[in-house]
This record gives structure tokens, C-alpha cells and sequence, in this order.
């Protein structure tokens, strides 16, 4: 049992390193390649569910818990229905949207996380608390739009260049900088921008730009975070598009793949979005350590 269990570990260990050989050689997404990979050696099978029990299962939590996170945050719930029309319940849509994309994310071996996966209502402290013990997710938080003017329609992706200084303070903490060294932080508004370029590409509706706002769900959380409304409910044609199974798959696997883009892009580059400069005394010090070291 014990030279089946470490045989196994060793092979999950060698296909998270093939993963990332081939996925810089081939340009590829190497979570998606992992994915494939596993699945032809048989240690999990096509919905990435391990066939194998025999595994520790606190090793098998730690190997889980490497994935990338992806929080997903249906709005609205419970006795806040969010916005009603043409017979459409925002809250509804959002739940329905949110489990689509998380579906497609998961096969693609993201580890994810949602705010409520049924018709509750949760308040923005309990949502936001989960992005904040998670600094290193993605937080995606799910809406439908409407307007006193029924013409409008398309869809529109907000993020928060500005943030408190508790949740700046937290990103500092977690890219480990020092008192003085400067950091900027751009990674909501790149996220914006893969996700509304692919959702606008898959379905066709207008693309009514990526948004800075202080909305409370891309204010105060630490990871980079967005709200997309995926399009007006008050417009009739597009409320008839948003209610339709097939055009919600094709919303969600935009989405889907804007948030893949986004982790292939940190996968190059961990500061991917960040602008971080050290201060002189940092450099200073870093200097000594060098020195002292040869």
C-alpha cells in the first residue's frame, strides 16, 4: 500500500512538472494539459475526479489546494431577487450563469469556490470574507443589468483602481513588500479586460467597455476582482437572450475563458498587473545579504 501510494504521488508530482514544461514550450494552458494528461495515466478520470483511493488524503488536500482559486459570486439571493423583468429573476440568472462557469472552470482544474450556491441571501461582509481568505484568488462577482431607458443593452465589466488602505495593506502583506517600497496595482482592470474582450467575442453582444467603479465587491477585497453585468434585463431582446440556455453557455464559457487567460498570463509572471519598486534601503539591504553571502 505504502510503495502504491508513494508510486502515485511521484506520478501526480511528474505530471504537474510535464504540465508546465509543455505548457511554456507549447503556449498552451498547462492546467488544461495537467487535465489531459491525468486522465490518460488513469489517476483521475474525464470530470478530473481521482480514481485512486488509496492516496493520503492530507496529501491529496495539499495537492488539491496548489490549484489557482477562483472565487464566483452569484449576486443577489433569497429575498433579494435583484433586478426583475420580462418575467426574468436577476437572482436566478446569476445563480444559473455563476455554476456554468464554474463547471468550465473546474474541468480546466481551477479550484473554485462560490459566495452561495443556492437561493439564500448572503451579505456583502460574508461575501467579501471568503475573497479575504483567499488574497491570491480571483473574485468574480455575477449580475444583471437594467436601465429606465429600454434601448440599452450590451455588456459592461466594473473594477476598483482605488481601494481602502485595510485592503491595500492586505496586498502589501501578501507580496511580502516592505514599509517603503512603492506598489500599484492594475490586475482588476487586465482581468476586466480578458474577460469582457472573450465574452463579447462568444456572444456577440455589445461591448459597452470595462468600467472603474467603487462598488463594494471590487473595493474591498484584496484579489483582483470584478463585476460583470452580463446585460440588461430591461432591454426585451436581450432579456429573450440572457433567458436562454444556449446563449448563457456561450456567456459562461467567455467568462470562462477571460478568467483562463488571466491565469496563463499569471502563470508566466506571478506580478503580472503590479507595479512594485523597492525602496533604496530595501536595495541596500538586499545588497549586504549578497555580499555577505559570497
Amino acid at each position: 500500500m505504502i510503495t502504491r501510494t508513494r508510486f502515485l504521488l511521484a506520478g501526480i508530482g511528474l505530471i504537474i512538472l510535464l504540465g508546465v514544461l509543455f505548457g511554456t514550450i507549447l503556449g498552451k494552458n498547462n492546467l488544461q494539459i495537467f487535465s489531459n494528461i491525468a486522465v490518460q495515466l488513469g489517476l483521475v478520470n474525464g470530470s478530473g475526479n481521482e480514481i485512486n483511493k488509496d492516496i493520503d488524503n492530507s496529501k491529496t488536500r495539499a495537492l488539491i489546494d496548489t490549484r489557482p482559486v477562483v472565487i464566483i459570486d452569484p449576486g443577489h439571493g433569497g429575498s433579494d431577487g435583484g433586478t426583475v423583468a420580462g418575467g426574468a429573476l436577476e437572482k436566478e440568472l446569476n445563480l444559473e450563469v455563476a455554476n456554468l462557469v464554474g463547471r468550465k472552470l473546474t474541468k480546466a482544474q481551477v479550484n473554485v469556490r462560490f459566495t452561495r450556491d443556492s437561493d439564500i441571501k448572503v451579505n456583502l461582509s460574508e461575501r467579501s470574507k471568503l475573497a479575504n481568505e483567499h488574497p491570491g484568488a480571483l473574485f468574480i462577482s455575477i449580475h444583471h443589468n437594467a436601465s429606465t431607458f429600454p434601448e440599452a443593452h450590451g455588456v459592461e465589466i466594473y473594477y476598483a483602481q482605488s481601494k481602502p488602505d485595510s485592503v491595500i495593506l492586505s496586498q502589501r502583506q501578501y507580496f511580502k513588500l516592505g514599509r517603503d517600497d512603492s506598489f500599484s496595482d492594475h490586475r482588476g482592470k487586465l482581468l476586466a479586460g480578458h474577460v469582457q474582450r472573450l465574452l463579447c467575442s462568444m456572444t456577440g453582444a455589445n461591448d459597452r467597455g470595462i468600467r472603474d467603479s467603487r462598488l463594494a465587491m471590487t473595493r474591498w477585497v484584496p484579489c483582483p476582482s470584478i463585476l460583470i453585468e452580463c446585460g440588461f434585463l430591461s432591454n426585451a431582446k436581450e432579456c429573450s437572450n440572457l433567458s436562454s440556455s444556449g446563449y448563457r453557455e456561450k456567456m459562461s464559457a467567455g467568462i470562462a475563458a477571460g478568467v483562463l487567460k488571466y491565469l496563463k498570463m499569471v502563470d508566466t509572471d506571478p506580478y503580472y498587473g503590479t507595479s512594485i519598486k523597492a525602496s533604496k534601503s530595501a536595495k541596500i539591504a538586499k545588497l549586504q545579504s549578497e555580499n555577505s553571502g559570497s
